[in-house]
C-alpha cells in the first residue's frame, strides 16, 4: 500500500514539475551544461601535457588520408593532413555559447554539427550556416544515399509501465530532409522496453520521492532548463550511435535497417525501423558503457568498448552471427588506454584501427597487429590548469570518389 501511494505522489510530482513548458525549445545555460552532463568538454591532459599535434606517423605503413576532427569545447572542425596541417576549417554558430559535439562531413562539402540538446546546423564549404533545426539532438547522425539526415534527439515524456505513470528521458530517431525540414519521428521507446532491467521504473519513482530532487526539479523549472539530463535515471538508454546498415548481412539485418548503441543498456543492435523492432542485439555482460558500433566491410562489427566497470577500455571486432570476438585491442599495461564517457574507432582501408580516446584528446592508429602507426594530440590545451580540448571522434576521409573536394586539398 506505501509504495502504491509513493508512486502515485511520483506521478503527480511529474505531472507540477514536467508539464506545461514540454513543447518550449529550452537550452542549459553553459554552466548548468557542465554540471548536469558528464561530457566534459576540457579534460585532464595529465603527464602528456606537453604533446601537441601528431607525436607519431610511421609514413610507411599508415593510411593515407584526410582527417576531420572538432575540439569539444568550440564551434569549428578542421580538415587535417597525416604531418598535422590544417587544411581546412569551418566555424560558425548560432548563439555565442555554441560548441559542437560531432561533425559530419557531406559528399559536396557541407558540414552537419550537433549542438548538443540543442540544435542541428549545416553549413557550407564557406562556413556561411545553411539551416539550423532546434531539437535536443545529440552524439551521432548518418546521411543516407538521397541525402536525408538519420539523427539522434530526446524528448521528455510519461510512459506507462505496470499501470503507473512514468516520467523518461526517450530517444527518438529523427529523419530530416538535406534542408533540414523533418521528415519522420520514430520513438524507441517500443523497440527497447524489453531491454530495461525490471527495477528501472521503480528506482525512477524513488527518485521523484526524494526531496533534495524534487528541489532540484523545481529550480530547472525556474530557470527554463531541462527536467531530465543524462545524468538522471530517466536517461534510461542513452542512444549514442545511428549507422544505417548499406547491405543485407544473412541472419543479422537488412539493408536500411540502422545500427545503434544503447550505453546504458551496454548494448548494441540493429534496428529495423519500419517494424519498430530489434532484429539482432549483443552486449550485456561483455560491454561497459559502449560506443560508436560500425559495420565493416567484411561484415563485422566494430565497437569502442569504454570498459567503465574495468577501468580501462578496448576495441572489438564482432563477428554477429556467432557474435565472438575475433580481434580486439587494449593498451599494455590495460589501463593506460581508458575514456570513460566517450570514444570511437574506425578501421581503415589497409586492415589498420583509427582510434579516439576522447577523454584524453587523442588519436591514434594501430596495425592489425596492435602497433601504433599514428598519434595525435589535440593542441587545443589550457596551460593554467593543465586540460586538454576533448575530441568526441575523429574520422578518416579516404575515398576521392566518395569525397569530391578531396582532391582540391591534395
Amino acid at each position: 500500500m506505501i509504495s502504491f501511494i509513493s508512486a502515485i505522489i511520483a506521478t503527480l510530482v511529474f505531472i507540477v514539475f514536467f508539464t506545461g513548458d514540454n513543447e518550449k525549445s529550452r537550452q542549459l545555460d553553459s554552466t548548468e551544461n557542465l554540471k548536469s552532463l558528464p561530457y566534459l568538454t576540457w579534460v585532464p591532459a595529465g603527464k602528456n601535457i606537453q604533446k601537441s599535434g601528431v607525436t607519431r606517423h610511421d609514413r610507411r605503413r599508415s593510411c593515407k588520408g584526410i582527417n576531420l576532427y572538432n575540439s569539444r569545447n568550440l564551434s569549428m572542425a578542421h580538415l587535417m593532413d597525416m604531418q598535422g596541417r590544417i587544411l581546412h576549417t569551418w566555424e560558425g554558430k548560432i548563439n555565442e555559447d555554441d560548441s559542437w559535439q560531432h561533425v559530419e562531413i557531406c559528399k559536396n562539402g557541407d558540414l552537419l554539427a550537433i549542438v548538443k540538446d540543442r540544435m542541428l546546423v549545416k553549413l557550407d564549404w564557406d562556413s556561411n550556416i545553411k539551416w539550423f533545426q532546434h531539437m535536443r539532438f545529440h552524439h551521432d547522425l548518418a546521411v543516407a544515399e538521397n541525402g536525408d539526415i538519420y539523427s539522434l534527439a530526446r524528448e521528455e515524456e510519461s510512459v506507462f509501465v505496470s499501470g503507473f505513470s512514468t516520467p523518461i528521458l526517450n530517444e527518438y530517431i529523427v529523419i530530416l530532409s538535406p534542408e533540414g525540414e523533418i521528415k519522420k519521428k520514430v520513438s524507441l521507446f517500443d523497440v527497447f522496453k524489453r531491454e530495461i532491467p525490471t527495477g528501472k521504473f521503480a528506482e525512477i519513482r524513488r527518485w521523484l520521492n526524494n526531496p533534495r530532487n524534487l528541489k532540484e526539479l523545481e529550480r530547472r523549472k525556474v530557470n527554463n532548463d531541462f527536467q531530465f539530463t543524462s545524468r538522471d535515471p530517466q536517461d534510461i538508454f542513452h542512444i549514442n550511435t545511428v549507422e544505417i546498415v548499406d547491405r543485407n548481412i544473412d541472419k543479422v539485418g537488412q539493408k536500411g535497417n540502422l545500427l545503434v548503441c544503447a550505453l546504458k543498456l551496454n548494448l548494441v543492435g540493429i534496428v529495423d525501423l519500419e517494424k519498430q523492432k530489434m532484429v539482432w542485439k549483443w552486449g550485456p555482460g561483455n560491454l561497459s558503457k559502449p560506443h560508436h558500433p560500425a559495420l565493416l566491410e567484411n561484415g563485422h562489427i566494430l565497437i569502442f568498448d569504454n570498459g567503465v566497470e574495468r577501468r580501462h577500455s578496448r576495441v572489438v571486432e564482432l563477428d554477429p552471427p556467432s557474435k565472438k570476438i575475433v580481434w580486439e585491442y587494449q593498451s599494455d599495461p590495460a589501463q593506460q588506454f581508458f575514456s570513460v564517457s566517450r570514444g570511437s574507432s574506425q578501421r581503415l582501408p589497409n586492415g589498420n584501427t583509427l582510434i579516439t580516446e576522447s577523454d584524453k584528446g587523442r588519436v591514434f592508429e594501430v596495425s592489425y597487429g596492435k602497433e601504433i602507426m599514428w598519434e595525435f594530440f589535440n593542441p587545443e590545451i589550457r596551460m593554467e590548469d593543465e586540460k586538454r580540448a576533448a575530441i568526441y571522434r575523429m574520422t578518416r576521409l579516404i575515398d576521392s570518389k566518395k569525397y569530391p573536394f578531396l582532391t582540391s586539398l591534395e
